[in-house]
């Protein structure tokens, strides 16, 4: 992997901090090289760490003859990403994209807003420049959470964005001696209490307050003193503020310092009065010396100084309260030092370049690999579909922890909470087009999304979804579908059409292979394997078991709403009834909420005792609470795959083609007609059951092994198809 970052080279403070620690973090892991468009020290140091560093220079600002320039080195060193730092590097990065092939990205170390606040002129020109180049780029590093929430409310696509906190280099350092520092800046410090901070005069650092709770403090206790290393625009008014302040004797401007550890170590106890922050170094330099900290709560910072615990928060501009934390800790030197250390072992555990260049390698890795677009019944609530997205998600992260997925969904929010992947309105044509423009490939299913017994809308959407992958040149792949019936011709010939350009298909039963072939679908491309879910496992949590009180007495009940519902309750009543008079007690296991809940709670009102589970829960519970039940009564397709998946004996209501085919091919015994339901003949499914328990478990075993075998095919082939640059679209 080869990554170039770009970087003005004029840079101090907390910006060259980061790039060498981060560039010394990544230099062993890959190809890595930096430009500056500025000759100076910035460059000098980072070479003497051994980081490879070009200076391609600048006759100004505006002068963009270094476009082409790195467009040569890009394409002769053959650099896959590009990754920026700052406003000057962002406005180049904005011409280079649209001339090599690399992604890339940049790294929002502040509040792009307020970089130049305190020049009329640039906060004009170059604030709004920066702006305009920033929404050009593939992906973002933010800093700190707070800084990522501040991009997705200025229009960032969150999707985009990902969070790196900032780690520290904890080399070996040589740190002048506190006496020796001190005497240097002809400072008084015999017998006096040290107070310290270390960050440039602008605004947004907000020194006046700093200034402020010194002299709330020094009016208390005049054996502190404070000292301020830094420089920067806001100095005069700074100098002004101190002397009306009357704190001449008392406060020190130290200048700007280019030995960081050197200031540090000389005070007991570091001070940030920030306005904005991202995630400052000074912090963690400052907590790599044991330093008590206190800071505005601010940014990131909450991130490192846990109040009370590995440092002490204000909120900004509270100046007065910080006065109070810096009395208290002068006044208790166990504390101070028990937040030093906290803090220490804080960034030791989370925040090292180490860790930082870790997480830098696995976002590369992410931004270079491929992105699918997925497709299917997703958002509804409907537990065998979240139970077949929660599969097909988690074999793919098993195979390829890289791949970007998107999902489209009914329901993105809830989608994106329960999955972790990022999703997309399904209804949103705008958006699913930008979707499907950005992927690299469709993946469509599982589930029976091909069919249109219920109407043809469904049918409709999913075939649309397919040609609008193929129009813009997209690989399309069907995912263990299973298909039919498809009764009207229009809908038969639209399937047969799109089925013969899609790349590859994979069905989850023989009769759908038989019915495609049936209404003239051709492809080469056609594989028989299984449900996605058989790749899911149970969990190992009792405890919603135990709240149902689900045991070896216990039968199970997942039945849905359907066209003859009051003989199917009636026949249920009588037949669950008979069960509890033979010691069992039913729970009823409604598949999607709230249609199955109440059907179930029309039969349970007629029953003599029942629960009705009545919380949404995983699939993978579902499973745990089949697996310590005696039996199920099953309507909904995937509460067959289920129970199938744990060895659960089962009886089965088949009310559309796909329960059927599942039912034929398993045992017909237990296959009962939900429009001729009647409670003799389930009487005789569950005797038959219980007269062939050890028979019908062994089967169901057999048959789970198959599947899940099966089931992890579909992934396989899927990542073949999208990784294979060779094949034909």
């Amino acid at each position: 992997m080869k990554v170039l970052h770009l970087i003005s080279g004029g840079d101090t403070g907390g910006a060259k901090t980061h790039i060498i620690n981060l560039l010394c973090g990544l230099k062993d892991k890959v190809d890595v090289k930096l430009v500056c468009f500025i000759k100076g020290p910035f460059a000098d140091d980072l070479k003497k760490h051994g980081i490879d560093v070009e200076v391609i220079e600048q006759k100004s600002r505006f002068d963009f003859s270094v476009v082409n320039k790195l467009k040569d080195l890009i394409e002769s060193e053959n650099f896959e990403i590009v990754h920026s730092h700052g406003a000057r590097a962002n406005l180049i990065s904005y011409f280079l994209k649209k001339k090599v092939a690399a992604k890339f990205i940049t790294t929002v170390h502040s509040d792009y807003l307020l970089d130049f606040k305190d020049n009329f002129y640039k906060n004009i020109v170059f604030t709004n420049l920066n702006k305009f180049a920033l929404k050009r780029f593939d992906n973002y590093i933010a800093v700190s959470d707070s800084f990522k929430d501040m991009l997705v409310s200025r229009g960032f696509d969150k999707d985009k964005i990902f969070t790196i906190y900032n780690g520290i280099f904890l080399e070996d350092k040589i740190i002048k001696d506190k006496e020796s520092y001190l005497k240097e800046k002809n400072i008084d410090y015999k017998d006096k209490f040290i107070v310290g901070i270390l960050a440039r005069l602008d605004k947004v650092k907000d020194h006046e307050t700093f200034l402020r709770a010194a002299k709330e403090v020094i009016d208390k206790d005049k054996s502190v003193i404070f000292l301020i290393a830094g420089d920067g625009q806001d100095k005069e008014h700074l100098l002004s503020l101190r002397k009306e302040l009357d704190l001449e004797n008392n406060v020190y401007f130290l200048g700007n310092e280019t030995h960081p550890y050197d200031f540090l170590n000389a005070i007991d106890i570091n001070v940030l009065c920030s306005l904005s922050e991202s995630f400052p170094y000074v912090i963690m330099e400052g907590g790599s010396l044991k330093k008590a900290t206190i800071a505005s709560r601010v940014g990131g910072i909450p991130k490192i100084i846990l109040d009370g615990e590995t440092g002490k928060l204000f909120e900004k501009q509270d100046y007065k309260a910080l006065a109070a934390d810096i009395l208290k800790l002068k006044n208790n030197s166990d504390e101070r030092k028990k937040l030093g250390e906290n803090l220490y072992t804080r960034i030791i555990d989370n925040f090292t370049h180490i860790k930082m260049a870790e997480k830098h390698v696995e976002i590369y890795k992410k931004i270079l690999a491929k992105h699918v677009i997925m497709s299917g019944y997703f958002g509804f609530s409907n537990s065998g579909d979240d139970a077949i997205l929660k599969s097909i998600l988690e074999s793919f992260k098993a195979l390829d922890p890289n791949l970007n997925i998107k999902v489209l969904s009914k329901d993105p929010g809830l989608t994106e909470k329960e999955y972790g992947v990022p999703a997309v309105d399904r209804f949103k044509l705008f958006d699913v087009i930008k979707s499907i423009k950005a992927s690299d490939m469709l993946i469509s299913g599982g589930g029976s999304l091909l069919q249109d017994k219920t109407s043809s809308r469904s049918i409709w959407y999913y075939l649309l979804i397919m040609k609008l992958a193929k129009h813009y040149k997209k690989k399309v792949f069907v995912y263990s579908n299973g298909v039919g019936p498809i009764n009207k011709k229009f809908n038969r010939n639209f399937t047969r059409r799109v089925l013969n350009k899609v790349d590859y298909i994979t069905l989850r039963d023989i009769d759908s292979y038989n019915f495609i072939k049936s209404i003239g679908v051709n492809n080469q491309n056609v594989k028989v394997l299984s449900d996605p879910v058989f790749n899911l496992k149970e969990a190992s949590d009792e405890s919603i078991r135990e709240k149902f009180d689900i045991n070896k007495d216990t039968v199970l009940v997942s039945v849905r709403s359907w066209m003859n519902d009051e003989k199917l309750i009636d026949e249920l009543v009588k037949f669950l009834n008979y069960l509890i008079d033979q010691g069992k007690n039913i729970v009823f296991m409604p598949m999607q909420m709230p249609r199955d809940t109440t059907i179930s709670e029309k039969i349970a009102a007629n029953l003599k005792s029942s629960k009705i589970i009545d919380e949404k829960y995983p699939v993978e519970i579902l499973m745990n609470l089949m697996k310590n039940a005696d039996f199920i009564v099953a309507m909904r397709l995937h509460a067959m795959i289920y129970a199938i998946h744990q060895n659960l004996p089962f009886i089965g209501l088949s009310y559309d083609p796909k329960t059927e085919t599942l039912l034929k091919d398993f045992d017909e015994s237990i296959n009962i007609d939900v429009d001729g339901i009647n409670y003799d003949d389930l009487t005789k499914a569950y005797e038959y059951i219980s007269n062939n328990r050890k028979d019908f478990i062994n089967k169901l075993s057999s048959i789970n092994e198959e599947n899940k075998k099966k089931a992890i095919e579909a992934s396989k082939l899927a990542l073949e198809l999208l990784k294979d640059d060779a094949y034909g679209h």
